[in-house]
């Protein structure tokens, strides 16, 4: 594909942007007719899974509080501009063997993470590892 087009961008959506159906979304932005090779250009990565929207009890996805316009903005004049965000936004130069998901490429910012992170991985861990104990053990008794 990158023989005869230009991957411009790949974004990240939202993990519910088609509530109540679970897809995982990302847009890729094609130039047609252009080699990405001979354009030796970086690749816009944007990590765009906020877009402030709730759920809302049968109403689903709504912008309750007036954010849409604003996150929409920001993430097209990131988009045009080809700005670096730390946490939204990325310039790569890639390749057909390379990822093509945002997040192969967004640094993470561990000044934010402290004790409580950590101990809560810990908790949901051992939830499921007793779930899954559980599970095994009603195999093997057949119920």
């Amino acid at each position: 594909m990158l023989k005869k087009h230009t991957l411009e961008a790949v974004m990240s959506m939202p993990p519910e942007v088609f509530y109540p159906v679970g897809v995982i979304t990302c847009i890729m932005v094609f130039t047609a007719g252009v080699s990405h090779e001979k354009n030796d250009r970086k690749t816009c990565f944007g990590y765009w899974r906020d877009d402030t929207f709730i759920k809302v009890k049968n109403l689903g996805r709504v912008d309750r509080h007036r954010t849409w316009a604003a996150t929409r903005d920001r993430w097209v004049d990131t988009y045009r501009n080809r700005e670096v965000n730390p946490g939204e936004a990325v310039m790569q130069r890639v390749g057909a063997d390379d990822e093509w998901v945002a997040e192969a490429y967004m640094k993470t910012d561990y000044s934010k993470l402290d004790k409580s992170d950590f101990e809560k991985v810990l908790f949901d861990y051992a939830l499921f590892t007793v779930g899954s104990s559980i599970d095994d053990v009603s195999d093997e008794v057949g119920e």
